[in-house]
């Protein structure tokens, strides 16, 4: 909470800060396997042979997180978002289940009002474009997107009903300045006019990118994006 405090006073207003927190599900894949999986054998273990234990277990996460999450906003975030990295190895009847649950839990939660101004809360699961809608429902400000879906389907069928945050690919960072315009370009179109989108990539940033990569596709949206800063056309947008 320090640090948040910290970054919150050194960024003087320029910007908003956005706090961060692990959904139950994706920290439970790590508490329970140790590390990394390639197929998630002993949390998908636990969730078929015990699943008394493994809902307690993701309880006592969401409350933590909820907790979490609501003392960044008392030190200074003014936005949030829930990291659900391992969701979308789920089946959708699982992931309602044991990912979605939660984090709609953690949702009804959190701190929605602070400092005179609405906390947006930003709900993201990776590989977990098939459930836009629902996820749409789960009572979250926006929806994080990654690069396997395309935002002008995005959009179309999460309507007004939440803002979108994404979609580029991280590793188009390791590419040229000029390619890395390009993708800019391309998925600003690809969401078209109006509000709504928040210009990120699709997952976290890769360890290796150098930094004048970045500043590459931060200057590329600052530029690029005036022209869809208008009204929504009637029309629905290019894809």
């Amino acid at each position: 909470m320090d640090a948040v405090r910290l970054i919150r006073r050194e960024l003087d207003g320029k910007v908003p800060l956005i706090g961060f927190a692990g959904s139950p599900w994706t920290l439970a894949t790590y508490m329970v396997e140790g590390g990394g999986s390639k197929d998630f054998g002993c949390i998908k273990c636990m969730m078929f042979d015990q699943p008394k234990l493994i809902h307690q277990l993701l309880e006592i996460l969401a409350r933590s997180v909820t907790a979490y999450l609501n003392a960044q906003v008392a030190a200074g975030a003014q936005a949030l978002m829930l990291f659900d990295t391992w969701g979308g190895v789920l089946t959708p009847r699982d992931y309602k289940e044991f990912s979605l649950a939660y984090m709609q839990q953690i949702v009804g939660g959190l701190t929605r009002s602070h400092e005179g101004r609405r906390v947006p809360i930003i709900l993201f699961t990776k590989n977990g474009g098939q459930w836009l809608e629902t996820m749409a429902a789960s009572g979250c400000d926006a929806l994080g997107i990654d690069w396997t879906t395309d935002l002008h389907d995005a959009r179309a069928r999460v309507g007004d009903r939440v803002a979108l945050q994404g979609n580029m690919d991280p590793s188009i960072l390791y590419a040229s300045p000029e390619r890395i315009r390009s993708e800019v370009e391309i998925i600003l179109a690809s969401y078209g006019k109006g509000s709504g989108l928040v210009f990120n990539l699709g997952h976290g940033i890769h360890q290796h990118v150098k930094p004048e990569k970045v500043a590459a596709a931060i200057d590329a949206v600052h530029d690029l994006s005036r022209q869809y800063h208008a009204a929504r056309a009637p029309s629905a947008a290019p894809s």
